[in-house]
């Protein structure tokens, strides 16, 4: 719970802070960077004992499967009386435009895949020793993803839209160089997506074993 707590505060003061225009993530990684440090903020505050340590760590690479490599974006890694819990946490960053404003980015059915296979990826770090709740951060500006009806074969597949509910299974349909298939355990909603001013936020969370 307490690490829960971390996250779901953390993830709203970076929500009302993109909004707000205080930050201003052009990427991902500047998006990970600058969730980083609010949660190294609050990891501080929930410290409550000498023998506890919470600790937010950046690309860890994992192997999910036999030889598939991962690197998880954020962990927190919650340590308490030597007893270590590892938090997971992808996050995506949908921007309309690219960095200079000039362009729009496009390529919205990559991202919807993506989007997706971070959601396999965290059920899979959940599998693994010492990994327990895994979460999916997004955020767009771009309301393609989440405001339209996905129609094509490719994104009818792999859509985003707020109305989408009950995605589970398989999610099979091949699309540019990513691998065309992806496996889900959990039931996962849409609904989710939050507006605030100019943008959509998401988070998603899977708890199973």
């Amino acid at each position: 719970m307490k690490i829960e707590n971390i996250i779901q505060t953390g993830w709203s003061c970076y929500q009302n802070k993109v909004a707000s225009g205080l930050l201003a993530p052009e990427n991902e990684k500047m998006m990970q960077l600058q969730i980083s440090q609010i949660l190294q903020s609050l990891s501080t505050i929930f410290e409550y004992h000498a023998r506890e340590s919470i600790k937010i760590l950046l690309e860890v690479p994992v192997v999910i499967k036999e030889d598939v490599f991962r690197s998880i974006d954020i962990v927190i890694s919650h340590s308490i009386d030597n007893n270590i819990t590892n938090y997971p946490i992808e996050i995506k960053c949908f921007r309309l435009k690219t960095r200079e404003g000039k362009a729009f980015r496009g390529a919205q059915n990559l991202g919807m895949y993506d989007y997706w296979e971070d959601i396999e990826n965290i059920e899979n770090y959940a599998k693994l020793e010492n990994y327990a709740t895994g979460y999916q951060l997004t955020l767009t500006d771009d309301p393609y993803y989440v405001d339209t009806a996905h129609k094509g074969p490719q994104v009818r597949v792999y859509s985003t839209y707020r109305n989408r509910s009950k995605v589970t299974g398989i999610l099979e349909k091949s699309i540019a160089n990513r691998s065309g298939k992806i496996e889900i355990v959990g039931e996962y909603i849409m609904s989710g997506w939050a507006n605030i001013k100019d943008f959509f936020f998401i988070c998603q969370k899977y708890t199973g074993k």
